[in-house]
């Protein structure tokens, strides 16, 4: 059974406001703000755009409010039930469902413009089924489509849970080696390196990577005590830099954007 059917991923996103996450602080907006930058820097209008780890749908809901045709589908049932309820809200005619990225099979070869994988990385710690979701997105993805690919950086990381190292260093490491802690079931980290070793196994030409929030564990505090327009300078700062490879490791997201040959 896929990883991401365990139990744990389920009571995890049943516990928290995944809701909120994208929108409760300036900090916290930084990825939201970035991934859709460069989403529409890059596609067409009207495109068909397959959402693979909508989650609550706040990618979804926004793609399909400006006028693209959206599919979106999550593991957790109560992130789709949430996203539903955002799309009747703004009324909007979205397909949904329930459904693992690493099982596409309810959609046909090449039948999206963008495909996006905003999710399943954070999850997949076999590399076998890392490689199995990478290769379901590029399957309906149509040739000169899109793929956006979102993972957790484990070096980032080290700033966020900074307070715990001292007296944890086995635990440190072992994370660094593994990507993961070994009483915590749910999320797996991995480097910038690593996904770009993980996508050239794969006929796709890379377009950006980009660390979508930043410096944001580093500067946290006073991103949000930023000022509105204090803090849309900080975002022109953050958007001219956010691609420098050195600034990567520093960021908790990072994004991959490739283009299917």
């Amino acid at each position: 059974m896929a990883i991401l059917f365990n139990v744990d991923i389920h009571d995890f996103y049943n516990s928290i406001d995944e809701d909120a996450r994208l929108k409760r602080s300036n900090a916290n907006r930084i990825e939201f703000l970035t991934t859709t930058r460069y989403i529409e820097n890059l596609i067409q209008t009207n495109s068909t755009i397959l959402d693979a780890c909508a989650g609550t749908g706040a990618y979804a809901v926004y793609l399909a409010q400006k006028g693209h045709v959206v599919t979106a589908g999550d593991l957790v049932v109560r992130n789709v039930e949430i996203m539903r309820n955002h799309m009747l809200q703004s009324d909007l005619d979205c397909e949904t469902y329930v459904g693992s990225i690493l099982d596409l099979s309810r959609f046909e070869d090449e039948s999206f413009d963008v495909v996006l994988n905003l999710g399943s990385l954070y999850h997949l710690r076999s590399d076998e089924e890392r490689k199995k979701s990478i290769k379901e997105c590029l399957r309906v993805l149509k040739p000169n489509g899109f793929l956006f690919t979102a993972y957790i950086n484990k070096y980032a990381n080290l700033l966020k849970y900074k307070e715990s190292i001292k007296g944890n260093f086995d635990a440190i490491e072992f994370y660094l080696t593994h990507g993961f802690n070994e009483d915590n079931n749910v999320f797996y980290a991995t480097t910038p390196e690593d996904v770009e070793i993980l996508m050239k196994d794969f006929l796709v030409t890379p377009i950006h990577h980009v660390a979508t929030d930043g410096m944001k564990f580093v500067l946290k505090e006073t991103i949000n005590d930023f000022t509105p327009e204090e803090f849309m300078r900080w975002l022109d700062i953050h958007y001219a830099m956010c691609e420098k490879p050195e600034l990567l490791g520093y960021s908790e997201h990072g994004l991959h954007i490739a283009k299917k040959l």
